[in-house]
This record gives structure tokens, sequence and C-alpha cells, in this order.
């Protein structure tokens, strides 16, 4: 039997589907950072953020016999915690997604010179919140979760194009609010 630590997500899932706590305990470990991050781009609110992101385990501890395998575990997840947060917000009567721009071109530099340039975290962090609910998911998934562009459209139910757009336009966008920054060095 592989290290509990080295069991892949889809394991546990397996694991969980046959109700066994620890898997759960050992999944909820691996993943609660990432996904309370990820809703918090999208919610706004650290209490609610960490409502959903209870729901969401909750979904995946009652669902986890309906897993079959067709995207990644991390992917299935993140589905139900986005699908939460959408039917939240819509309750709520809150906005879901804004549309992206696709009139803005890509010559912003990569996300590791933007770290560079901008290396105080917090005006990163101010920067990241300047950007729409869209534009924060999807440099969230890409850059801080290291999800490829397909399991980031299969997340947000979007086309894969429309998550590179997202994400040239968030790119270009951070890169402006950084330059302000910086000429006020």
């Amino acid at each position: 039997m592989a290290m509990a630590g080295s069991e892949s997500d889809e394991a546990l899932i397996a694991r969980i589907a046959s109700g066994d706590k620890a898997a759960m305990k050992l999944l909820y470990d691996r993943l609660s950072d990432a996904l309370y991050r990820f809703l918090q781009t999208r919610i706004r609110d650290p209490f609610e953020a960490a409502d959903l992101m209870q729901e969401t385990f909750l979904e995946v501890w009652r669902g986890a016999g309906r897993f079959e395998g067709r995207s990644s575990a991390r992917t299935w997840i993140y589905g139900i915690a986005r699908n939460r947060t959408i039917d939240r917000l819509r309750r709520s009567g809150r906005e879901i997604l804004s549309e992206p721009d696709d009139t803005i071109a890509d010559d912003s530099p990569d996300p590791e010179a933007l770290a560079e340039a901008a290396s105080d975290a917090e005006k990163v962090r101010h920067c990241m919140e300047g950007l729409s609910e869209a534009h924060r998911s999807a440099i969230e998934l890409a850059f801080f979760q290291d999800l490829p562009y397909r399991e980031i459209a299969e997340i947000e139910g979007v086309p894969a194009g429309t998550v590179k757009t997202r994400i040239l336009n968030a790119k270009q966008l951070l890169k402006r609010c950084l330059a302000a920054f910086m000429r006020y060095r």
C-alpha cells in the first residue's frame, strides 16, 4: 500500500466512497487551503468562503461514489465548489461572473516577472483585489494552484479559449496596476 501522503486524490476519493474517514481527512488536509483561497477569490467573504468549503467537502463525502474519473479529482472538487458558489451568489442576488474583454492584447510579462517586479506581497494582493472575479479566479487556478487551462475550463464551466483570454487580460491588468506602484516608488 502506498504511503498516505503519496496516495493520489483519485485513490482517496475511492476510499472515501467506501466510507473511509481517514481518507477524507487526508484529502481535506491536502486541498483545504487551496480550495479556501479559490472560494475567497469568488465570494470575497472569509466566513462565507469557509462555509462553502465545508459544504463542498460534505458533498465530496456524500458523493464520492458518483465520481467517475472523467476529470481529475481536484477538478471535480473545484467544480463542486464553483457550483455551490454560483448557487449562493444567485440566491443572494450578487453578480456571478463578468465577461472577458477580448480586445486587450497580451504584451504582458510572465507571472514570475510580475512577482519579481512587485516584491511587496501587499501590492500584489491589492492588484489582485482589483481584478474581476473571473480574472482573479483564472489567475489563482493557473498560477497559484498550477492547474492546466483544460482543467480550469472544466471548473469554471467555460471553453478553454475563454480561460486563456481571461488569463491574458488579467495579466495585462496586473501589469498596469503593478506598473503604477513602480512609478510611485
